[in-house]
C-alpha cells in the first residue's frame, strides 16, 4: 500500500495542471496548506513556467495584502503541537495516531528540506527577475517604476525582484538597449551597471547603453547623467550631456564625443543599420552580435573597406546582400548546412 501511495503522488505530480498549483499556492499564502500542497508546490519549482507563476502569484497576493507578514517558522511550530496533541486528527486508534504523525512529520521533514534546497539552487531567481531578447529579437519592457527599457538583440536586463523603485533602482545590463527613465518624486536615481564595470547614474532622460565583451558605449538624448568606469579608478565621474557619446574599450581607454545625431544609436529598433565609414570587419562583429552569425573576411585589404549609409534589414542575410550589391563583393555561406553558428565568407 504505501508503494502504491508513493505511485500515486509520482502521477499525481506528473499530471498536476496550473490551475492546481493556483489553488495550492493560494492555500500556502493564506496559512491553509496541506503537507501534499506545499510537496507539489516545491516539486513544480523545478519548473521555470510555473516558478514564474509562482512569482507572478506572490505578487499579485503582495499588492491585495500588504499587511501580511508571513512567519512560516511560527506556523510550522504551531502545526507541530496540533500534530503533537492530536488536535485535527479524525478518531481513530492511539497506534493510527502515532502512525499517522509520523507519517505527516517525515512529510513535514521532506518540505522542509526541498524548501531549504530551493532556496539556495534558485536563489538568483527568487531575488531577482530577468528580461532577455534571442538573437535578431527585439523586446520592449516597462518596469514597476514607469521606466521603459528596449532591449536590442542578444541582450539581457536584470533588476530586483521585490522593491525596485521603493529601496532602489538599480539594474545590471549585458548587451545594448536603450532607456527612457521615469523621474520619481523623491529623486531616487537610475543606476545601469554592466559586466565591464561601467555605471552609468541617471535621474530622468533617455540614453542608450551598449555593453559587450569589446567594449562599452553609453549615447545620451536627453538629460543628463553621470557615468563612472570602474577600469578608470582615479578618473572623476563624467557628466554627459545631450549628443554626447562615450565609448569605453575593452582596456578601459575612453573616446568622447560631443554633438552626435542621437538617432544613429538607436536605429536598431527599427532594423536599421546605420554606417559611418564604417569598416567591414566592424560590420562582421555587429553581425555576429545582433544575429550570431560568424563572418569570414580572408582579405584583409577587404576587411579594411568601408560604407556608409543607413539601411533597413531583419535578419544577416539581408544585410549580407546589401553589401555585396554597394561594394561589389560575394557572399559564401558555409557549405555545411548545419553548421552553428551559420558562417558565410566575403570575397571579392
Amino acid at each position: 500500500q504505501v508503494i502504491n501511495f508513493f505511485f500515486f503522488i509520482a502521477n499525481f505530480f506528473a499530471g498536476m495542471n496550473q490551475e492546481l498549483f493556483r489553488s495550492s499556492v493560494q492555500a500556502l499564502f493564506e496559512g491553509r496548506a496541506t503537507p501534499l500542497q506545499k510537496t507539489l508546490i516545491e516539486e513544480s519549482m523545478s519548473d521555470t513556467v510555473y516558478r514564474e507563476l509562482y512569482f507572478l502569484l506572490l505578487e499579485e497576493w503582495e499588492s491585495r495584502n500588504p499587511q501580511l507578514i508571513m512567519d512560516p517558522d511560527e506556523a510550522f511550530g504551531r502545526w507541530q503541537q496540533q500534530i503533537a496533541s492530536g488536535t485535527g486528527i479524525p478518531g481513530h486508534a492511539v497506534a493510527g495516531k502515532s502512525l499517522y504523525r509520523r507519517f505527516f512529520l517525515m512529510v513535514a521533514a521532506s518540505v522542509l528540506i526541498l524548501s531549504g534546497l530551493s532556496g539556495y539552487l534558485f536563489r538568483d531567481s527568487i531575488l531577482n527577475r530577468s528580461f532577455s531578447t534571442k538573437y535578431g529579437e527585439l523586446k520592449t519592457v516597462y518596469l514597476s517604476d514607469g521606466s521603459r527599457v528596449t532591449l536590442n538583440a542578444n541582450s539581457s536586463v536584470t533588476l530586483p525582484r521585490f522593491g525596485f523603485g521603493k529601496s532602489g533602482r538599480k539594474v545590471f545590463l549585458e548587451g545594448e538597449a536603450e532607456f527612457s527613465v521615469t523621474h520619481l518624486p523623491g529623486h531616487q536615481p537610475f543606476i545601469v551597471s554592466t559586466g565591464n564595470d561601467l555605471e552609468v547614474k541617471v535621474l530622468g532622460t533617455e540614453f542608450v547603453v551598449y555593453s559587450r565583451s569589446k567594449g562599452s558605449k553609453v549615447a545620451l538624448s536627453k538629460g543628463k547623467v553621470q557615468l563612472t568606469s570602474g577600469k578608470r579608478q582615479d578618473a572623476e565621474p563624467m557628466i554627459m550631456k545631450p549628443g554626447d557619446v562615450v565609448m569605453v574599450s575593452g582596456e578601459g581607454e575612453l573616446t568622447w564625443k560631443h554633438d552626435q545625431e542621437a538617432a544613429m544609436h538607436t536605429d536598431w529598433k527599427y532594423h536599421r543599420f546605420t554606417f559611418d565609414n564604417t569598416s567591414l570587419s566592424a560590420i562582421a562583429g555587429q553581425l555576429r552580435d545582433v544575429f550570431g552569425v560568424n563572418i569570414i573576411i580572408p582579405d584583409s585589404s577587404l576587411a579594411k573597406r568601408t560604407i556608409g549609409g543607413t539601411y533597413e534589414a531583419d535578419s544577416a542575410e539581408k544585410v549580407l546582400h546589401i553589401l555585396a550589391d554597394v561594394l561589389e563583393i560575394r557572399v559564401f555561406p558555409s557549405s555545411v548546412s548545419n553548421r552553428f553558428p551559420p558562417t558565410y565568407t566575403l570575397t571579392y
